[in-house]
């Protein structure tokens, strides 16, 4: 007999850099995947863009971004661990995770449509510019057929069902 809680559940990362949508596409996401898959963003344990009081976007913030990803390898494991399959919305990393670690999709827009959604957000130029440099670190560490493009116009609900499809393939429980 098959036993999940010893077989273990699966992890999908869906890298994004900032302005893809990841925060507005959730919670069409977790429709998807109720009763397949537990959908998280990396953003959801933060209090207006902190964590006990640090800014973690801002780029003082840098020295404490292992930590922090280090949480979300936990977070992660003890969901995984209990059997349960996980879809992690995340940022570009720098590089591709053991396969042991998971699957990793990449997940971008154009230039423009990102760059758009950051200005419309008032961040500032600094993070225009890092989005952009993310989605070129993202280009580079993933083949095309591994990095999903969606379009500016595409509603979030559209932009859930391709990030679901594309990560459903690599659950455990499908």
């Amino acid at each position: 007999m098959d036993d999940l809680r010893c077989r273990g559940g699966a992890l999908v990362c869906i890298a994004a850099p900032p302005g893809t949508g990841k925060s507005t596409v959730l919670p069409h996401l977790i429709a998807r995947a109720r009763g397949h898959a537990v959908v998280a963003d990396i953003d959801e344990v933060l209090e207006s863009g902190s964590l006990l009081g640090v800014r973690i976007a801002d780029p003082s913030a840098a020295p404490i971004w292992p930590a922090y990803d280090r949480l979300w390898d936990r977070i992660a494991g003890f969901v995984t661990r209990a059997g349960f399959d996980m879809v992690l919305l995340t940022q570009v990393p720098d590089s591709l995770p053991a396969p042991e670690k998971g699957t990793l999709i990449g997940w971008e827009v154009d230039d423009a449509t990102r760059a758009d959604r950051l200005r419309h957000r008032q961040e500032p130029e600094a993070t225009v510019a890092s989005a952009r440099s993310d989605a070129i670190a993202l280009r580079d560490l993933l083949s095309p057929s591994r990095v999903l493009r969606t379009g500016s116009d595409d509603a979030p609900e559209c932009c859930a069902d391709a990030l679901w499809e594309a990560a459903r393939t690599h659950l455990r429980r499908q």
